[in-house]
């Protein structure tokens, strides 16, 4: 028996001794003065009910009376001058309970008594011994009639003896039954908060796991929810994993970016030293710092659009397009680039940070310029009534639809050799897929027939 069934079996077992032992006081104390309340209630009330009859009028309604009432009514006529009248009324009235079936060992009202009716009625209780019962009895005074309102007053001593022994051994089973309905029932209690103590000890040592509760009760949501709870730590322990690896994938990426500049400018650096510059060093030296000036401040833009708080406000896509294409107008001269723009005449008004977007905006245009093997760039601005679709097409190799989502990483390369045609510093588009992330715009990239696309979808 577990700690928490030897607490329910004992806490029910003291209730119930204490409930047994509280009805036995009561039965005891209050029972016998209860029932003869009730009884006095019962003649009380029938003599307000007869109060304003004759004595006439009362002796011809008896019977009703009595039937109605449950009571015996019995009647002797009284002279107060008489002087045997105290043993004339005890007579008549006792030959008259008789005569209705009740035969009394002690009855006697006094003279006094009699003579005090004219201004009350007298109330008397007559134990009529190894009877077993005593008689109840209301005395008025109608003209010059005595009547004597009475009831019978079961002894109960005995029966409440008997019916508190009876409680003694219906409580004595009830603890036994109690306890082992309590032993059956609190096991269905405990076993599944036992399963619920293992499996919450499980997912404190990360072995996230679930556990099938039924219960039909609170217990059964309980373990719902923490069935849920472990399946959301789960997946967040896995994301924290990912990112984890990510990180270190990052960190080894931008430490080998940055590390063959950092060569290249060190060693230039010490071939002017020892004076073997063919007045190209000096040259190569300002490239280097410049594509570690490059990978520098991508890094740290990467790092700001994780975290920036946008200012939104409104304005026109499409102008903000057009003015991104002017920018490139001359670099996409000198690649004889062909730009065909397809753009609705209508407004193309979102809420946005606008800074972000032109952010978003120069990288896909410099993609699309930088890696082009077909001097050709598709744009398209596209509406209707649901969405808004901006989308930016050009030829481009080496890169399959398998690889497609990988170009989103951080310094992401297609190939072994680190080919630099789709990643340049490679975090152009990383950049891109915070700022649309943060913003909640749908995106994404596709490949068909050696050309990709880069595409955007905004609702609302």
């Amino acid at each position: 028996m577990t700690k928490l069934n030897k607490k329910l079996s004992i806490s029910i077992c003291i209730a119930v001794i204490l409930v047994s032992i509280a009805s036995l006081t009561i039965n005891k104390i209050f029972v016998n003065k209860y029932y003869l309340h009730e009884k006095k209630r019962i003649i009380n009330n029938l003599e307000k009910d007869i109060d304003s009859l004759s004595a006439e009028k009362l002796i011809s309604q008896i019977s009703n009376i009595e039937e109605n009432n449950n009571v015996t009514i019995v009647y002797a006529p009284i002279n107060l001058n008489s002087k045997n009248v105290e043993e004339h009324v005890n007579e008549t009235l006792s030959y008259e309970f008789y005569k209705k079936g009740i035969s009394l060992k002690k009855f006697w009202i006094s003279k006094d008594a009699l003579y005090r009716l004219n201004t009350e009625s007298i109330n008397r209780i007559y134990n009529q011994g190894k009877s077993k019962y005593s008689l109840l009895v209301k005395f008025i005074k109608k003209d010059n009639y005595v009547f004597a309102l009475s009831t019978t007053i079961e002894h109960s001593q005995e029966t409440i003896g008997i019916v508190n022994k009876f409680n003694i051994m219906m409580s004595g089973i009830s603890v036994i039954l109690i306890t082992v309905l309590t032993f059956i029932l609190s096991n269905k209690i405990i076993k599944p908060i036992k399963k619920l103590k293992a499996l919450s000890q499980d997912i404190s040592r990360l072995n996230f796991r679930t556990e099938e509760i039924k219960t039909n009760d609170e217990i059964e949501e309980l373990a719902q929810s923490i069935n849920k709870m472990s399946i959301s730590l789960e997946k967040a322990q896995n994301e924290l994993n990912s990112r984890n690896e990510s990180l270190k994938r990052f960190i080894a990426d931008a430490s080998h970016e940055m590390k063959t500049p950092v060569a290249l400018i060190k060693a230039y650096a010490i071939g002017i030293q020892d004076g073997i510059d063919d007045d190209t060093f000096l040259d190569t030296i300002i490239e280097q710092s410049e594509n570690l000036t490059n990978i520098i401040n991508d890094l740290l833009y990467w790092a700001k659009y994780e975290k920036k708080e946008f200012n939104m406000n409104e304005f026109d896509l499409k102008e903000k397009l057009l003015q991104c294409l002017k920018t490139y107008e001359l670099l996409i001269k000198e690649n004889n680039i062909d730009v065909n723009i397809k753009i609705d005449k209508e407004n193309f008004y979102i809420n946005a940070d606008e800074s972000s977007i032109e952010i978003v905006l120069n990288n896909l245009i410099s993609n699309a310029i930088k890696y082009n093997n077909d001097n050709k760039i598709d744009v398209f601005l596209l509406k209707d009534s649901e969405k808004i679709s901006l989308s930016l097409r050009n030829g481009i190799t080496d890169i399959n639809k398998e690889e497609i989502e990988n170009i989103w990483k951080p310094f992401y390369v297609i190939e072994e050799s680190r080919n630099k045609s789709l990643s340049g510093t490679g975090l152009g588009l990383s950049i891109v897929k915070e700022i649309l992330e943060a913003h909640k715009f749908e995106y994404g990239a596709d490949v068909n027939e050696d050309k990709i696309e880069f595409f955007i979808v905004i609702k609302g």
